[in-house]
């Protein structure tokens, strides 16, 4: 691979940290604004946000490290994703969960501001693990299915056990 392929893996791995670090301040700061304590309306969905960024700079941070270290073995890296793809499941059903809780124990804490954005952070998490696991989401492409790099490997690993 070539030097400018190794630079945008590179930018890609630091975009996502900077994404994952962006998004934390921004559920901080927006409880700030408001005046309301961080709670779990926005910690729930923004957490598994950020958990799923993290997953991404993570697969690029290892495909870094690929490029740098071709002779390295890292058998353990796709496991890992496989194991986080499905503990990602998981954390998604915890969320609508707690909504359903709010809904009939607390209606008045369901409709409140905090989780109109938890709401919002909870369908872009949703957007994010479709785009890293599945297919790659490029607003110019929307119609297109094209597989995302992790998906191949994944599937290509899946294959080859």
């Amino acid at each position: 691979m070539t030097e400018k392929t190794k630079k945008e893996i590179h930018r890609l791995y630091m975009s996502e940290l900077v994404t994952a670090l962006v998004c934390g301040t921004l559920m901080y700061l927006l409880t700030d604004s408001t005046g309301q304590p961080l709670d779990l309306r926005l910690l729930l969905p923004g957490g598994v946000l950020i958990f799923i960024v993290l997953q991404s700079a993570g697969y690029w941070y290892y495909r870094y490290q690929q490029m740098d270290s071709p002779y390295t073995p890292m058998d353990w890296v796709m496991p890992l994703f496989l194991l986080l793809k499905k503990l990602d499941l998981l954390l998604f059903a915890i969320y609508p969960l707690y909504a359903l809780y709010l809904v009939l124990f607390q209606p008045d804490q369901f409709f409140m501001t905090m989780n109109f954005f938890g709401l919002i952070l909870y369908l872009f998490s949703i957007i994010e693990y479709y785009n890293y696991y599945y297919y790659s989401v490029q607003i110019g492409q929307i119609k297109k299915k094209v597989p995302s790099e992790l998906s191949l490997e994944l599937s290509h690993f899946e294959k080859n056990k």
